[in-house]
């Protein structure tokens, strides 16, 4: 890659131009403006959700793989496990409780579940 190449991109403000621009496909120039844009807005997007979950400070990395969901735990009639940690109560604008005694990991589910929901938007 040219150093030319590398400073007008950086004063254009194009972060991965730069980078991808040798291996996007040449069809027309149509096409290959429009492939080379469409992949800078998502390298941009992707690097937008990693500083904003880095800028969360999250305290810890829980997980919900090794979470044991006993009997113990009941789900009310409209919602149940997959339903919870896909957070499909969002998109039908509802509101879910998570009720427990402290230590019972209430706060690591709902972590896990924003970060689920940080990394692979609705």
């Amino acid at each position: 890659m040219s150093d030319s190449i590398r400073s007008m991109c950086k004063s254009l403000r194009l972060a991965y131009v730069s980078e991808i621009y040798e291996t996007i496909p040449f069809d027309s120039p149509k096409q290959y403006l429009e492939a080379l844009f469409k992949e800078e807005f998502r390298l941009r997007d992707k690097a937008k959700v990693q500083r904003l979950i880095r800028n969360a400070k999250f305290l810890d990395s829980k997980s919900l793989s090794n979470y044991e969901w006993n009997e113990r735990i009941r789900f009310p009639t409209q919602i149940d496990k997959d339903g919870l940690m896909s957070l499909d109560f969002i998109k039908q604008k509802q509101n879910v409780v998570l009720i427990g005694s402290p230590g019972t990991g209430n706060y690591g589910k709902f972590l896990f579940m924003v970060r689920n929901k940080c990394i692979c938007p609705i």
